[in-house]
């Protein structure tokens, strides 16, 4: 019986033979690699409007950097100052990203930050990326209120 519990318990610290050590040095390293190619995804599941509750967003919300782009496919939810006749893009759109910067803020995230400019608006996109893949980011716009996003990296 106790040989059956040791096995047991020592299944449950490992997972494809892998520590949780381990495999957090390994999802960490996939952070860093992907943030230093430019080359990421980060999947949205939860929105912070600007004077609003969280919600939960159940679509395929996401946003990519690929070099020097940014394909944002992001919700919106807050006021508007200045809009398009019908309604406009919001956050959903592709750009040219300018000032690209990175820091590593602690020894477990990083922070990013850039700026895009298209027909509609001018954004300011920053995200605390944490080494466990886990991400927060703001987008602070000129002529639509702040919001913010919860989410993950997809590897």
């Amino acid at each position: 019986m106790l040989a059956v519990i040791a096995a047991v318990l020592t299944s449950c610290g490992t997972t494809n033979g892998l520590t949780k050590a381990e495999q957090q040095a390994q999802i960490t390293q996939q952070v860093v690699n992907a943030v230093e190619a430019r080359q990421y995804t980060i999947a949205v599941d939860w929105m912070k409007p600007l004077g609003g509750m969280a919600r939960h967003v159940s679509s395929n919300y996401e946003l990519k950097i690929n070099g020097d782009e940014v394909d944002s496919y992001l919700p919106y939810m807050g006021e508007a100052y200045r809009v398009p006749y019908g309604g406009g893009k919001g956050l959903n759109f592709k750009g040219k990203i300018e000032n690209y910067k990175m820091v590593k803020s602690t020894s477990n995230r990083l922070v990013i930050e850039f700026d895009v400019n298209n027909q509609e608006d001018y954004y300011h996109y920053r995200i605390d990326l944490f080494t466990n893949g886990k991400a927060v980011i703001d987008v602070i716009a000129q002529d639509h209120d702040a919001i913010s996003f919860d989410g993950e990296m997809i590897f």
